[in-house]
């Protein structure tokens, strides 16, 4: 399945005409990071132009259509509404003019003002096109109703008469005999959760406070199952006040492409769980699921980054196992594993957040507590190696095996760098192991350096 995927979705890329494009926000900037190269045969813009920067979104956006875009996409990011969809006008590169259906999902990056945003570009300039045809073409109006491959309806409002195309009953399951002209055969087929929507886009038009009609909406067909449909018009005919006497649209069954949105936004919701789940195993250590050295180092540079605000002492605390080697001699490596998973989850059940934990390597972890002084540290470390002693905690068939470790705290009561604040914390764990292990030791001007 994933195989067929990535081949169509390849082959879509290229030859599709839904042009896929990820850019982020950060601030009043816009930055592409990738958009599919069939964007050059729709729109006669390289991939390029657009990743590089060297073309502003915002400038191939039809002036008219731009403010409104902006102000849509700011109000969306505002109010955490991940799903939007938009329609605009695009320059080509040649200048020409195209009308696009955008769908848009917004999620929020690991900063504020960071936000990644994957979007997809429907290009129904021929839709729109076929619209105006059948305004301006008024005189042909039969010929083109009874060649025109979508739904096509005409509305007198003033008499409130309608008329149907056999496509647009086909459409619906229906011969053209079978359903009659009359407005409530449609308004009684749209979806219950759809209807507010569709009520306010039509009048809105109706009162000409748009230029034109447009409503993606459920209609419910002959065989129980609802459709989905682009439902496109404009007002011919207006009275004196500007209220609109007639109108004239198309319907298009979009389900096949609904379907696909929805199978390209679970895709996505896929890809964004592969990547957290990518991020958690950057900075997790395999064995003992807890953070690694990477991880630990980006945490203490943040409390140091609040010391500079604050200037409250934190505090670091190096813990190495007693006798792990003699562990791992006598049972093998793999208990010795297990030994140090158990360690793991002790950590875990007795440090407890805004506390943090981390494997530095080997059999020595890494302790950081942002809110507490050494002393505050050193009990806790005592009460830590209280839990150890439990003849249950670790067992190897009938015998207990025993865990106790050597600790080092250093107290940060000043702003300095990382190597020294380790160095230091390192001193006190070489002078508890040097008093003969299971001694938990806070650091002090004078100690043996290591």
């Amino acid at each position: 399945m994933e195989h067929y995927f990535s081949k169509s979705f390849h082959e879509m890329s290229w030859n599709g005409p839904v042009i896929f494009m990820n850019w982020t926000m950060d601030g009043n900037t816009q930055l592409v990071e990738y958009i599919t190269p069939n964007i050059q045969r729709i729109l006669g813009y390289t991939s390029d132009d657009v990743i590089s920067g060297h073309l502003k979104l915002l400038s191939v956006i039809f002036e008219e259509d731009r403010d409104k875009f902006q102000e849509i996409m700011n109000h969306r990011i505002a109010s955490k509404s991940p799903f939007w969809e938009s329609s605009f006008r695009i320059y080509t590169k040649n200048g020409d003019i195209r009308f696009f259906k955008s769908y848009t999902y917004i999620k929020q990056g690991s900063h504020p003002d960071t936000n990644l945003i994957f979007s997809y570009l429907f290009d129904l300039t021929e839709i729109r096109q076929e619209i105006d045809m059948h305004i301006s073409l008024e005189h042909r109006w039969a010929t083109a109703v009874d060649c025109a491959r979508e739904g096509v309806w005409d509305w007198d409002i003033e008499n409130n008469e309608v008329f149907f195309s056999k496509h647009w009953k086909g459409m619906l399951g229906f011969k053209e005999h079978e359903l009659p002209n009359l407005l409530s055969e449609w308004r009684k087929r749209i979806h219950p959760q759809d209807v507010e929507k569709v009520d306010t886009v039509i009048e809105d038009h109706i009162h000409n406070e748009s230029s034109f009609f447009e409503s993606e909406h459920r209609l419910l067909h002959a065989d129980g199952t609802y459709r989905w449909i682009l439902d496109r018009g404009k007002a011919v005919e207006r009275n004196d006040q500007g209220i609109a006497i007639r109108m004239i649209g198309t319907h298009v069954d979009i389900t096949e492409r609904k379907a696909t949105e929805k199978m390209l936004q679970d895709r996505n919701q896929e890809l964004e769980r592969l990547v957290e789940q990518v991020k958690k195993l950057s900075i997790t250590d395999p064995l003992t699921s807890l953070f690694n050295r990477r991880k630990m180092i980006e945490e203490i540079n943040n409390v140091r980054q609040q010391f500079i605000v604050n200037e409250k002492p934190f505090t670091i605390a190096i813990l190495d196992l007693d006798n792990f080697k003699k562990i791992n001699d006598r049972y093998g490596h793999t208990f010795g594993d297990i030994a140090l998973q158990t360690f793991a989850n002790l950590l875990n059940r007795q440090i407890i957040s805004p506390n943090l934990v981390a494997r530095w390597g080997g059999e020595e972890f890494l302790l950081l507590f942002p809110l507490h002084n050494g002393q505050d540290t050193q009990r806790q470390l005592e009460a830590l190696q209280e839990a150890c002693s439990n003849d249950q905690l670790l067992r190897y068939r009938m015998d207990s095996v025993h865990l106790s470790f050597s600790a080092g705290i250093y107290e940060v009561e000043n702003y300095q760098n990382l190597e020294d604040m380790i160095k230091c914390a390192d001193q006190a764990l070489y002078e508890a192991k040097s008093l003969g292990r299971k001694q938990i030791i806070l650091y002090k001007e004078g100690l043996s350096v290591v």
